[in-house]
Order: C-alpha cells, then structure tokens, then sequence
C-alpha cells in the first residue's frame, strides 16, 4: 500500500515538473492531447506573427533509416531539422503552448524578462495550440482574453499555417515546449516543461556571445 501511494505522488511530482502532456476534453476529462499525425516535409511554410513579422520555415528531409530487423528506430527529432528565419537575424524562440496550462502560464513571466533584457537580439513568437489538440470555438476571442489576463506583450502566430507546422512535427512531447534558434535559422536546443529562467538566459548569453566573436 505504501508503494502505491508513493508511486501516486512521486507521477503528480512529475506531471508538474514537465509541463501539460494531456488536454482538457469539454467533459473535463483529461484526453490525449498531442496526437501523432503523418508528417509532412516544409518548404518555405510562411507564418504571420501579429507584430507583423514573417516567419518562413523550411525542414531538412530527415535521414532514412536503414532497415534492420528487430531494432527499434528512434523518433526523429523535427526541431532539429527546421530552419526558421524572419527578416531579422537574431536569435529566435518559439514558445507552443496552451491557454489551459498551467506551467505554460508560469512560464510567461520569465519570458518576459528575457525579452525586456535581451531586446531586439533575441525575438519570441508565441504558438498557441489550444484549437490544435481539440474543439474550440472562438480562438482568436480566447487568446485575446488569455493575453490580457496574463499582460503578455510576445508577439503570437495565430494563422491558419500553425497546423502545417504542427503536422510536420508529427506531434510534440508536451507544453511549454520552447524551441530556440541562431540569427541562420538553424537549431540550437529546445526546452519541454517549466524550465528555470537562468537555464534559458544562460543559453541565450552563450549563443549571443558566440556571435559576437565572430
């Protein structure tokens, strides 16, 4: 009995940690969220932002595999093969997350500080996918609602190109999932869960600086 219930918190110690793995249905219910669908390979995918950034994303074909029997493959991580630029060359985060998360909404604060400290060398795009993983009616009014309440000022990718970008990446792990890239467009780490906010600053000092020695 003593196991269970350790296993029992030591799971909601996690689920905490992580971030939001699972969606709420409209009876409440948590639901598999973030569901796998065929992937598609991106070229040239143009995304709005509502501060009038473009954002064109291509994907490198990802390696075939050889096809040995009774080796289990490792799922392609996607991030690594986008390439993401804008008219600015600086470094660049996209944030997926939902309006429902908890850790999601943690996590804005210090986003915010990031972008007050590193100004217009690093830019954050949000990516909500609530109408993504499930119905939702009147997206836009909810995002609306969502920035007010939590006074978020990064500027939001809400067109309808969000859920090529989501097919392609065949779905994702969880939210907040925060992907960063160089002033090239290339990967450089992604980031699953409520991540401390020096974890983050000290990535985006390291790659600034590398920057500059060049």
């Amino acid at each position: 009995m003593k196991w269970i219930k350790f296993s029992v918190i030591f799971g909601l110690l996690c689920f905490g940690f992580l971030g939001c793995e699972k969606e709420k249905g409209q009876d409440g219910q948590i639901e598999q969220s973030i569901k796998e669908k065929k992937p598609e390979i991106l070229e040239n995918l143009i995304l709005q932002s509502s501060d009038e950034t473009t954002l064109i994303i291509n994907q490198i074909p990802p390696k075939e595999q050889g096809n040995f029997k009774n080796i289990e493959s490792k799922k392609e991580n996607i991030l690594k093969n986008l390439i993401v630029t804008t008219q600015q060359e600086n470094l660049k985060i996209l944030v997926f997350f939902t309006t429902w998360c908890d850790p999601c909404k943690g996590i804005l604060p210090h986003l915010e500080n990031l972008k007050k400290q590193f100004g217009e060398q690093i830019s954050f795009y949000g990516i909500p996918i609530d109408d993504l993983v499930g119905e939702v009616e009147n997206f836009k009014g909810i995002m609306q609602i969502f920035n007010e309440e939590n006074a978020t000022t990064m500027p939001l990718i809400l067109d309808a190109n969000r859920s090529k970008l989501f097919n392609a990446l065949g779905g994702i792990e969880g939210v907040p999932l925060l992907a960063l890239y160089d002033k090239d467009g290339h990967y450089i780490i992604h980031y699953l869960g409520a991540i401390p906010e020096e974890m983050i600053e000290f990535d985006l000092s390291h790659n600034l600086s590398k920057i500059k020695a060049h």
